[in-house]
């Protein structure tokens, strides 16, 4: 039977340009084809797609929990994952059989060993093979949905040849800049090409620029689309380290507002103040596909949802919390958060990947916390340290700051100091920039705390 690390090794021979971006080379065409010689998998079961710069992994996770709670055998495929690579492709978070991931990897280790004996100069990349995977593990477990997280832009990401039942698109931001363009409005061009032809779009709060494309991609296919502030009345939050107890009003002369006889109320293992809103917009993704789902199930698929490194909670006293938190807004919402359950400025522990404006994100935190140590984001992702060095130091001086830096690429220990200084002088700690450097901490929690 073939493991994990079996076949995570044979992944390694392959381009992957999650770890090392690259312009120009995403190819649908050639999606398509590899989808089609294992029996197009992806045309088995009912799917939804979920694209955005901030967001959309937790709604993703949001959606197939509702559809679990109804009683709908759901897949899940997100990315990047934390610790273990079946974190990507779950059952609705859960991990499958370890037979059920040893038969797909199998058959795609021996597809591709016929495949390229066949067309040896076709080049498949990593993830469009893990892609695959998860297309052909889903058929295999006969999962009646399954919700598919993009893994950069949209138009032309791996995961866009299926054919949803709907769609989602969250916040839009300035990102991947080199691959997905330099304004708002190239990127929501990219990520808009989600949109299919009559498929309903349900839509996050966007920039106006943003909102604009999505309306005329929208428009252009004949898709509806149902944008947030048209038909949320209003959603109260309250936060503790116990959860967020939502209560969800539509308003009652929409389309979506129909569906719901009364507001939904739960509580939300996700602490995040925005993940109020996205659960708003994942109910009515999920009523608006499946009106017969009652609203109980959505609560409890709401309440159900877990996430690895979104504003996890790893030590309550005193605090140290992980989030993979990797633009400017989502990173203020995390210190916004992060400050809201303790009094005490606490300790930062940051990293993040080569193409994210490491100047301006350190204008984030300032007067946040008394000490701020820079590292990289582990051994995977790869990054400027220098330039994030500079940048926060260059940034931290001008504005005569009293906050300390402390910066080293030895990421597992600088992740090791942190915390035992939280520890001893019993200061909270937050740990965010990236996915990767969450998933080191989490590691090493792991060892420290159990």
């Amino acid at each position: 039977m073939i493991c994990t690390n079996t076949f995570t090794t044979w992944l390694e021979q392959f381009i992957n340009f999650e770890r090392t971006p690259k312009k120009d080379i995403l190819n649908l065409k050639k999606m398509q084809m590899l989808a089609e010689y294992f029996g197009n998998p992806h045309q088995a079961y009912k799917t939804i797609h979920v694209a955005g710069s901030k967001g959309k992994g937790s709604t993703a996770t949001l959606i197939s929990c509702c559809f679990r709670a109804a009683g709908f055998k759901t897949g899940l495929y997100t990315s990047p994952h934390v610790i273990d690579f079946r974190e990507r492709i779950t059952l609705s978070g859960d991990f499958f059989s370890d037979e059920a991931y040893a038969q797909a990897y199998q058959e795609v280790i021996e597809g591709f060993e016929r495949l390229l004996k066949e067309h040896p100069d076709i080049e498949p990349t990593w993830f469009e093979i893990v892609t695959l995977l998860s297309f052909i593990l889903f058929r295999n477990e006969k999962v009646d949905y399954a919700i598919f997280e993009v893994g950069l832009g949209g138009r032309l990401d791996t995961t866009n040849i299926i054919n949803p039942v709907a769609c989602a698109i969250l916040p839009i931001e300035l990102e991947h800049c080199k691959y997905l363009g330099n304004t708002i409005e190239q990127i929501a061009s990219e990520k808009a090409g989600i949109i299919k032809e009559g498929v309903p779009v349900f839509c996050f709060e966007q920039k106006s620029e943003a909102l604009t494309v999505f309306q005329a991609h929208a428009a252009e296919k004949n898709a509806p689309l149902f944008y947030l502030p048209d038909f949320l009345e209003q959603v109260d939050s309250t936060i503790s380290l116990d959860g967020q107890s939502i209560s969800i009003h539509y308003k009652p002369n929409t389309t979506i507002g129909a569906l719901f006889y009364e507001p939904l109320q739960t509580t939300l293992r996700l602490l995040d103040p925005i993940q109020a809103k996205n659960a708003s917009l994942v109910a009515a993704l999920v009523k608006y596909c499946n009106p017969n789902i009652e609203n109980a199930h959505i609560e409890k698929g709401l309440h159900a949802a877990r996430l690895f490194a979104r504003f996890e909670v790893l030590h309550t006293e005193p605090l140290i919390v992980i989030d993979g938190a990797h633009t400017e807004n989502s990173l203020r919402l995390t210190v916004q958060t992060f400050q809201n359950l303790t009094t005490k400025k606490g300790l930062l522990v940051f990293a993040c990947a080569e193409d994210k404006p490491s100047d301006i994100l350190a204008q984030v935190f300032e007067n946040k916390f008394d000490t701020i140590y820079l590292t990289i984001p582990g051994s995977f992702k790869k990054s400027n340290f220098a330039k994030l060095t500079q940048d926060f130091t260059a940034y931290f001086d001008s504005k005569n700051s009293r906050q300390k830096i402390v910066h080293s690429d030895d990421y597992t220990s600088v992740i090791e100091q942190a915390i035992n200084e939280g520890l001893r002088t019993k200061t909270p700690v937050l740990i965010t920039g990236s996915f990767y450097l969450a998933g080191e901490a989490k590691q090493y929690a792991r060892s420290r705390f159990q």
